[in-house]
């Protein structure tokens, strides 16, 4: 554009030159006839011409320079300023024919730095216009180039949502996962609890059936010593009923014999019901122990938001580095284990013994010694997951002990659970654990 409008310039001097050259050729003409007319009659010349002549030169020099031709047209207007000046030294000397032929040449020169200036205020006009519109078009270009970073930075923030979306999206299938996981469970367990009251009114069955019999055979057996009795009174009475009656008499005392051993047992079934019955209050007890378990077993849990800002890259590094603190723990590398731990952890420790709880906030040296006990027991694991929270990763491993088998088939085998929740994130870009909770119960049903 602005080569454009140098060749509108370029264009517009050539013809202001060519019409100059015109008006130039012109005055020459009129100052060589009028030199002419008066070549034969110097001395006839008037002093009123000569003055006409600079008078009307000062007032094109006047016009010139209204146009701010000294500044637009400064070789012509300075030109014409040297005519006139030359115009009046020639009257002053008395020489009227050199001073109307100098005046001549100051209004040529002064028409021609008037034009020129008026031309070039146009041109300047021209290239201002142009200069302020190359400056908009530039700003235009910035402004545009802005919009299109805006645009690319909104594009890149549609991507970033996408990806939350998708992470979101997956984190709810997780959850819904667990939460199906759980109905199961309480289905498995309410089923497990029917089966143990269907169990126990059996059982309560059978111990009233063996106390009626307990009373029946005692009823037998008294029935059975009355008529020993009468027996023996019937031995005594005569020989031949004597006889008859001893031979009664030892089948009665071996009906005795029997009917006693039967009542015995009996006794011995029935206070083995007793106890029956007393496992069975146990029983009772520690299913409500394991129903108030279930409660609190999420009831110290720091509380989850479901959202998280790390992408799928950094909470594989996560998962790594859990999946290594716990390879160094099943190795007993106590020392490994411990390394992935911030200097200053702290964790809550959360104990229930006979449906007590009791929970307490242990520094890393407590922490070390537990671990270093625990790691000496025979721990079973028995279920773990990963879940991830806001910027930390976090790892729920389940074990178990057995603390107390079973003596009979009627006895509860009783474990000690600890559950072990850590979590972890990035600390100068490595990840470390920074909060871990233990949750023990001690001496309950396998679950």
């Amino acid at each position: 554009m602005i080569r454009f409008g140098v060749l509108i310039n370029w264009i517009n001097n050539v013809k202001r030159d060519k019409v100059y050259h015109s008006i130039f050729v012109y005055s020459i003409f009129l100052s060589v006839m009028f030199l002419a007319a008066c070549s034969g009659k110097l001395g006839s010349i008037q002093q009123g011409d000569v003055d006409t002549h600079i008078q009307q030169a000062e007032q094109a020099i006047g016009l010139a320079h209204d146009a701010n031709a000294p500044s637009l047209a400064f070789k012509e207007f300075e030109q014409a300023e040297t005519y006139l000046e030359m115009a009046r030294e020639a009257l002053a000397n008395n020489n009227g024919l050199d001073a109307i032929t100098y005046a001549n040449k100051a209004i040529s020169h002064a028409i021609i730095a008037q034009r020129i200036a008026i031309q070039n205020s146009v041109s300047a006009g021209y290239n201002t216009t142009i200069f302020e519109k190359d400056a908009l078009i530039t700003e235009l270009r910035k402004s545009m180039k802005a919009q299109e970073q805006k645009m690319s930075d909104l594009e890149t923030n549609i991507n970033e949502f996408v990806e939350t979306e998708k992470q979101l999206q997956t984190n709810i299938r997780i959850l819904e996962n667990k939460n199906q996981e759980l109905t199961d469970d309480r289905r498995t367990h309410q089923e497990k609890v029917a089966e143990l009251n269907a169990t126990l009114k059996s059982i309560q069955a059978r111990i009233d059936k063996s106390e009626a019999d307990v009373k029946s055979y005692g009823m037998q057996v008294k029935n059975l010593s009355r008529k020993l009795e009468v027996a023996d009174t019937i031995a005594n009475s005569a020989n031949k009923q004597k006889r008859a009656a001893i031979a009664e008499s030892e089948l009665l005392k071996k009906q005795i014999r029997e009917q006693a051993k039967i009542y015995t047992d009996k006794l011995a079934e029935a206070a083995k019901k007793s106890v029956v019955t007393e496992h069975a209050e146990y029983l009772r007890k520690a299913k409500a122990e394991a129903r108030a378990y279930e409660k609190q077993l999420h009831s110290n849990e720091p509380k989850r938001t479901g959202r998280t800002s790390l992408s799928t890259q950094q909470i594989n590094a996560g998962k790594a580095v859990l999946s290594n603190w716990e390879n160094a723990w099943n190795s007993k590398n106590l020392n490994a284990h411990l390394e992935h731990y911030i200097p200053n952890i702290t964790a809550t420790k959360i104990v229930t013994r006979e449906s007590k709880e009791n929970q307490s906030n242990i520094d890393r040296s407590e922490i070390e010694s537990s671990l270093r006990e625990m790691n000496t027991q025979s721990w079973n694991k028995f279920q773990s997951s990963f879940e991830v929270e806001q910027e930390s990763v976090i790892g729920l491993l389940k074990y178990r002990r057995l603390v107390s088998p079973a003596q009979t088939e009627d006895d509860t085998e009783l474990y000690d659970m600890w559950f072990r929740e850590i979590w972890a994130h990035q600390v100068q870009g490595k990840w470390k654990i920074y909060r871990e909770i233990w949750q023990v119960y001690e001496n309950v049903p396998k679950f």
